[in-house]
């Protein structure tokens, strides 16, 4: 099955002067259709505060790993203290015994300063090396699984964006986590955002193992690498804040080719559905245009070398029966992910008013209203877990959301 996507508009029905309207993009995966390579560079940490249990556990994280692959993928381990090291360089599994992986690993200690961006750059040129994969097999899935628990002295939040686009365009995801108190936050999700992973936020050194395994499972389950959205407005529509709502809020910032608006998606995933969320100005109809159904975008979904494709279209009218007509879900889907978004970065004040625009427009009673004050509320007595958590909509095996 190829992957499809489907539109919809909060109002189908809009008057001759033209109004702002919010969209939803949703994408369904579709099925895999053959064995997944893997290449996957893992880039650790080893400043002196990872000393402990946290280098411990992420021996025992990696070696989990190990577990993990199949003959065909391919694996690399990047440390960075004051320098960064590679440990293990690009090598095919089934070409490894896993006592010559496990040696590497148990040479991983803890000491000096954190050059995580020197780390970052270490991991994508191992992957970059990956020149001789088989065609037959298809492009490979490519991740660096990035884990810090400190700050990087000599780089901000915006060099790291750079180096995260240069990874996205070389088509490598970033899965990037924090743990403890020390990192960068900004750091760490720019890293997760822009080169279209995620990003998370680890509570103790026992759930280094799990970031590093679920990423690496849910890398084989990926249906199809470096997909996006084409959406072409017509003349006098606007495109405006634009998030991915699925599978993590995240801001997009469109890329533009002539008229057409790129929005990059992350990896599709078997069962994994991906939502994208839009504002929309529709511009008044033209003097002498009839009032009727209008193409406001084409959208086409770019994956695995197929296409799928849908418009958004709205019908201009002054009958107000029509008028009255309302989709709440495509408007609480987008206040919502801004929210989340918001969240996400511990903008704790700008949540507030968007729950309060949320609750004047759609009441208390919502149940997405609701859930949005509590998310708020528990965001602003936690801490850096709690404003990963709420990012994220959690869905059940049929994709509903709870």
């Amino acid at each position: 099955m190829v992957p499809e996507i489907s539109t919809a508009l909060n109002r189908p029905y809009i008057p001759s002067s033209g109004t702002k309207l919010t969209a939803n993009i949703d994408v369904s995966p579709g099925k895999k259709q053959t064995a997944v390579e893997r290449h996957i560079a893992l880039c650790i940490d080893t400043s002196g505060s990872m000393s402990g249990e946290k280098i411990e556990r992420a021996r025992e994280g990696a070696s989990w790993v190990f577990g993990l692959l199949e003959a065909d993928d391919y694996i690399s381990i990047t440390t960075f203290d004051s320098d960064a090291e590679r440990v293990l360089g690009p090598s095919r599994w089934g070409d490894l015994t896993r006592d010559e992986a496990i040696a590497c690993v148990e040479e991983l200690t803890a000491g000096g300063k954190t050059d995580m961006y020197e780390g970052i750059e270490n991991a994508k040129n191992s992957l970059e090396s990956l020149k001789f994969y088989d065609e037959t097999a298809g492009t490979p899935v490519r991740r660096i699984l990035v884990l810090s628990d400190g700050k990087d002295k000599e780089h901000e939040p915006a060099d790291f964006r750079d180096i995260a686009v240069d990874v996205d365009e070389s088509g490598i995801r970033i899965e990037a986590a924090g743990i403890g108190a020390e990192y960068n936050e900004e750091t760490i999700r720019t890293l997760g955002t822009t080169a279209r992973g995620e990003w998370t936020h680890l509570e103790a050194a026992g759930d280094i193992e799990d970031f590093f395994g679920d990423v690496v499972e849910q890398a084989k389950d990926v249906v199809a690498p470096d997909a996006r959205l084409e959406v072409t407005p017509a003349p006098g529509v606007e495109l405006s804040d634009v998030y991915r709502a699925l599978p993590q809020a995240q801001e997009v910032e469109l890329d533009w080719e002539a008229e057409t608006a790129i929005v990059k998606l992350p990896d599709l995933t078997e069962r994994e559905s991906q939502e994208v969320v839009m504002q929309i100005h529709a511009p008044a109809i033209e003097e002498g245009q009839e009032l009727g159904e209008v193409v406001l975008a084409e959208v086409t979904l770019t994956a695995r070398g197929e296409e799928a494709s849908d418009t958004i279209s709205v019908s201009y009218t002054e009958d107000n029966e029509k008028l009255a007509v309302n989709n709440e879900d495509v408007q609480l889907s987008h206040q919502q992910t801004v929210i989340k978004t918001e969240l996400g970065k511990g903008n704790v004040e700008a949540a507030e008013t968007q729950v309060e625009k949320m609750t004047q427009i759609h009441g208390k009673e919502t149940e997405v209203v609701a859930e949005a004050k509590r998310e708020t509320e528990i965001v602003k007595e936690g801490g850096r877990a709690e404003q990963n958590r709420a990012t994220k909509i959690v869905t059940d095996d049929d994709g509903v959301q709870k």
